[in-house]
């Protein structure tokens, strides 16, 4: 199916991080991966390209790889929010803060932003932790949204995997979670705790389309379409830009090539976002 004319896109995933630590990044990927990023990186060209690819708004994070860095950052999230009217920004934390409830606090309650994203396999610390309830206790307290990246792919280390964390979200099944690229590389899995927590989403970064395959060993025919008509309402369309190895349409061709009902592309590319993240 091509898409309608004036269709309307919300990408509920994109980077932005400021200038030396998305330097880092690249050169990680560089040194690591044959991603070839060369992306945008400064916060008006990334918006200005995603705008010009046709999408209305963008959720927008970094996170912290290492403790004591997280209150700066979310600043500066904060910051960067106001020249972008696109942008939605999520604030991170990291387990080893001295006080990751208060981190919390500040970037939900006075910095106003719109959640919070942990990457399980970057920080290296476990989903259920117990350091970690008090920030699972004010994003809910707050009604603010988790974008966490805690699958095992693309890349895996001893602290990824969906069954600590489905033990986190029975412990706070109110929490408004994300989980990344369809959950892979357990994503027969994570359509199981859609069924168990309904106020979980899935995201379709990297995990939808055949172009990701050779550079994150992501298939997406692992997603049948009946999984997707199924869960028209809990899964939420996002890009990973400006982190792509390859164009930013086939992010969303992979989706349009299955062929679903007009309602199901509406809802995952626009509503499922706009309702979640209270827009």
């Amino acid at each position: 199916m091509e898409p309608p004319a004036g269709f309307r896109y919300i990408d509920a995933h994109t980077h932005l991080h400021p200038p030396r630590l998305f330097g880092a990044i690249r050169r990680w990927f560089d040194e690591h991966t044959d991603w070839n990023l060369r992306g945008p990186s400064e916060p008006a060209a990334i918006a200005a390209a995603l705008r010009a690819a046709g999408v209305e708004r963008f959720v927008f994070f970094s996170y912290a790889h290492r403790p004591g860095m997280a209150r700066e950052l979310n600043r500066w999230l904060h910051t960067a929010a106001a020249g972008l009217p696109d942008g939605i920004p999520l604030g991170t934390v990291h387990a080893d803060d001295d006080d990751p409830g208060a981190v919390v606090e500040e970037a939900c309650g006075r910095l106003g932003l719109a959640g919070l994203k942990l990457h399980i396999q970057v920080q290296r610390f476990y989903p259920d932790d117990p350091r970690l309830d008090p920030v699972y206790e004010r994003l809910v307290a707050h009604d603010r949204v988790l974008v966490i990246h805690v699958g095992t792919g693309p890349h895996t280390n001893a602290f990824t995997g969906l069954a600590r964390f489905a033990g986190a979200l029975a412990r706070f099944p109110a929490l408004r979670a994300v989980i990344c690229h369809m959950g892979a590389f357990e994503t027969r899995l994570a359509f199981t705790l859609l069924e168990r927590f309904p106020h979980l989403h899935l995201d379709t970064t990297m995990a939808m389309t055949p172009a990701s395959l050779p550079y994150t060993g992501i298939d997406p025919q692992v997603v049948r379409n009946d999984d997707l008509l199924r869960h028209r309402d809990r899964i939420v369309f996002g890009s990973d830009f400006p982190n792509l190895p390859y164009a930013y349409e086939e992010e969303r061709r992979g989706l349009w090539a299955r062929d679903l009902p007009l309602d199901v592309y509406q809802r995952i590319f626009h509503e499922n976002a706009r309702k979640l993240f209270r827009l």
